[in-house]
Order: C-alpha cells, then sequence, then structure tokens
C-alpha cells in the first residue's frame, strides 16, 4: 500500500508513519509539498478542514497513491480565547475521513501576534520562546506543555480519529 502524506513537514510525516504502519506494517509512508488552497494560519475550524481535505486530495493524486493524509493546523475562537486546532483528513479517492482535536489555548501575547501581526502559530511561538523552526520539532504544543505532549502526538491522535470510517467502516455504512 502506498500512502502520501500532503506535506514535507518532518513531523507530519513521523506521526502518519507512527499510526500508519500500525494498521498496513508493509505500507510506503512519502511526504510531498501540495498546496492547502487556505491561509498560512487558518483561523477557523472550517477553514483547517478544508486545507486538510485538499492537502490529502492533492498528496494521494500526485503520488498516485491508495491514501492520501492531509493535516492542517491552525487556530480557532472559542469564548474569546484562541486555541490551538488541528485536522486532518483521509482520502481513498472515493471518501474522506476526518479527524480533530489538539486544542491548547493559547499565551495572550501569542494570540495578540496572530490577531494583529498576522503570525503563523510556529513564528509566533518562536518568537515568545526564542526559539526556531519549532513547527518543525515540538511545536507550540510541545512548548506549551513543556513537552508533557508535542505536536507529533497530537497528529497522531486526530489521523487515528480520521480513520474510524476506514477501519470500522461497517458501523459508518460507507
Amino acid at each position: 500500500m502506498k500512502i502520501a502524506v500532503g506535506s514535507l513537514n518532518p513531523i507530519k510525516i513521523a506521526a502518519a508513519r507512527a499510526v500508519l504502519l500500525r494498521l498496513y506494517p508493509e505500507a510506503e509512508v512519502s511526504g510531498v509539498a501540495v498546496e492547502s488552497g487556505v491561509a498560512e494560519m487558518p483561523l477557523t475550524e472550517e477553514e483547517a478542514i478544508a486545507g486538510g481535505r485538499q492537502r490529502a486530495r492533492l498528496a494521494r493524486e500526485r503520488l498516485g497513491a491508495d491514501l492520501g493524509i492531509g493535516f492542517e493546523g491552525g487556530a480557532a475562537d472559542f469564548d474569546g480565547e484562541l486555541m490551538t486546532a488541528g485536522w486532518a483528513a483521509v482520502f481513498d479517492g472515493r471518501r474522506y475521513g476526518i479527524g480533530g482535536g489538539g486544542h491548547l489555548r493559547l499565551p495572550g501575547e501569542v494570540a495578540r501576534m496572530i490577531r494583529e501581526e498576522g503570525l503563523e502559530l510556529g513564528t509566533a511561538i518562536d518568537r515568545l520562546i526564542g526559539g526556531e523552526n519549532t513547527k518543525q520539532k515540538a511545536g507550540a504544543i510541545g512548548s506549551l506543555t513543556r513537552g508533557l505532549s508535542s505536536r507529533q502526538q497530537a497528529y497522531e491522535s486526530i489521523l487515528i480519529y480520521a480513520l474510524a470510517p476506514f477501519i470500522s467502516y461497517r458501523w459508518y455504512g460507507e
């Protein structure tokens, strides 16, 4: 089985491998650069889901894969607080599975940088902690939880959720 991840980010590819090789031990999991079709920093759940779906579809097409995987991170407003919001999409050429989560309240200064300066979350976290390219390492989640969780763990969880219709298909009626 060939599986395409719509990103070259090593954290996203590692998350996909960690989950998918448990289901399909012989699978070949590869990353490919694709456009999300949404803002660099999606600020709604709907926009992030659309980005994940497009990444999954384009990755599958570009690599001629059996499954396409798309991850899209962003932030969303919940009761006036800006929270991280991650989404995963799985596409088999016929249907999508969608999973989301990873909601963590962002510090006020990070929320301000995103809302007022238009910064992407990774850049805002880098500025806050004095890091560099955090989004390809621990991410906001790992940085703000002091390593108790990580961006990869969050992506693994949402990918598992997105796979539910494919691995428990008899209950989904698809």
